[in-house]
């Protein structure tokens, strides 16, 4: 897979990063540090969707980073010293993809070989390079990817043409997993073990929140628009869940909720580089997002009111 010198410099720096972020993947007894849940939906217009679930101490920030093909819009987190991982995103392409948690993990290796490479890794090769989930698939005909030391992971790429793939890596081969129908769903088990099973059927973590978006889908995809795509991410979200993001890769938009907080949702554009207030807020703002990105926790002390918090804190959420 080509890449060109810029992109690699980047792509480099921010896997140095990922290599040392991925080592802490729990935040309590039994629950996975980054138990997400990613889907792609066909109806009307393609619409994407991803709960980051992850420890609630951890800081984020919301980017547009510039690549040599355009821009790319990210949610990070932070690991250290101000250094922040990307884990979500989609560019100016529409091509989206999601970086999840794969259950069991699996022993990864700490070097990969020629022509291997690690999730992470083609994850930003992906956003940086490509237009279309063929393209990522072309590329990974000739790299494979293998796991890290740390953390097992899977992806979700999407893209506007209709074409979904889950890619896992396998013992010989990558394991693929294609759309079959108007969605997909990616939780935190190994899908490619479970294609053409039931979704009551399949086990693993996050068969919950799998079995949950489902349900959703196969009663709302025929006219699912925003609202049905949060709608969703509230009902699969939990005590981990960070952000619920939805993209439209026609508008080129992404519409964000914090902290579980779905009365208050943000849009960011992709062609001004600009994030404003959508729905829930007693005034506009808008903000212009830096090169360095924007803390989510500058963007949550702009909530309307007091009550709205205690509300949602005191409510439950989801299931």
């Amino acid at each position: 897979m080509a890449a060109t010198g810029d992109d690699w410099e980047k792509v480099l720096m921010r896997t140095r990063v990922a290599l040392v972020l991925v080592v802490a993947v729990s935040v309590g007894a039994g629950a996975p540090a980054g138990a997400c849940t990613g889907f792609a939906v066909y109806a009307d217009r393609p619409l994407y969707g991803m709960n980051f679930d992850y420890d609630t101490s951890r800081a984020m920030r919301l980017f547009i980073d510039e690549t040599a093909r355009g821009r790319v819009f990210n949610l990070g987190f932070e690991w250290s010293n101000g250094s922040f991982a990307r884990t979500v995103g989609m560019n100016d392409r529409g091509l989206f993809v999601s970086d999840q948690e794969l259950h069991p993990m699996t022993e990864g290796v700490r070097s990969p070989y020629t022509g291997e490479m690690y999730p992470w890794q083609l994850y930003h090769l992906a956003l940086a390079q490509h237009d279309s989930v063929g393209g990522v698939l072309e590329a990974l005909a000739t790299e494979n990817m293998v796991q890290g030391p740390s953390v097992s992971l899977h992806l979700l790429f999407a893209d506007a043409a209709g074409n979904a793939a889950i890619v896992e890596p396998g013992s010989d081969d990558d394991i693929i997993t294609m759309i079959d129908g108007d969605y997909l769903v990616m939780t935190n088990f190994p899908c490619g073990e479970f294609v053409g099973v039931d979704p009551s059927e399949v086990r693993g973590v996050g068969a919950d929140r799998y079995v949950i978006a489902h349900r959703y889908l196969s009663e709302h995809a025929a006219s699912f628009d925003v609202e049905n795509a949060f709608t969703l991410l509230e009902k699969a979200s939990f005590c981990l869940t960070r952000a619920s993001l939805v993209f439209d890769p026609v508008e080129l938009e992404v519409y964000v909720a914090l902290e579980r907080d779905f009365d208050h949702v943000l849009r960011i554009s992709l062609e001004n580089g600009a994030i404003e207030t959508h729905a829930g807020y007693d005034e506009p703002r808008r903000w212009l997002i830096g090169s360095d990105g924007i803390p989510t926790a500058s963007l949550t002390s702009e909530r309307r009111g007091l009550l709205s918090r205690l509300r949602r804190l005191l409510s439950p959420r989801g299931h």
